[in-house]
């Protein structure tokens, strides 16, 4: 497996796509988004890792299932539990390699909220009274 790692602004106790940079066997990935996309597929997380393209995106409303998918490959991931019983089950389909699983076992413990409808609406408030907490 790749050394993978994720580094971006703490929301919580999980960095999120604020500020982020992966970083994959070495490597820093370029992570792009379309935050005001209307649909899922629009918002999803697109990143180029050793020739591949990935997209990153959420597979239900809520923000505990999400997909990452290249050409051929999915590889679905789904956060469960609480605290400490806190846990992620990754499923397959096609046939993935050390780098797809790292790619999506980092993932899971990114704050990955605002690829969904609402988490985007939260995250756009949050950042405007930030801004006039700011100013004030």
């Amino acid at each position: 497996m790749p050394a993978t790692s994720f580094d971006g602004w703490a929301y919580g106790r999980k960095p999120s796509l604020y500020l982020g940079q992966l970083s994959v066997g070495g490597e820093g990935i370029r992570l792009r988004r379309n935050r005001w996309a209307q649909t899922r597929a629009g918002r999803a997380l697109r990143m180029r890792v050793a020739g591949r393209e990935y997209r990153y995106l959420a597979t239900s409303a809520r923000h505990r299932d999400r997909s990452l998918i290249r050409k051929g490959v999915e590889v679905r991931t789904s956060r469960h539990g609480r605290g400490a019983r806190k846990k992620a089950t990754l499923t397959v389909l096609g046939s993935a390699d050390a780098t797809d699983l790292a790619l999506a076992a980092v993932m899971c413990g990114v704050n990955t909220r605002n690829l969904t409808r609402g988490g985007a609406v939260r995250a756009f408030f949050n950042r405007s009274l930030g801004w006039l907490e700011v100013l004030q």
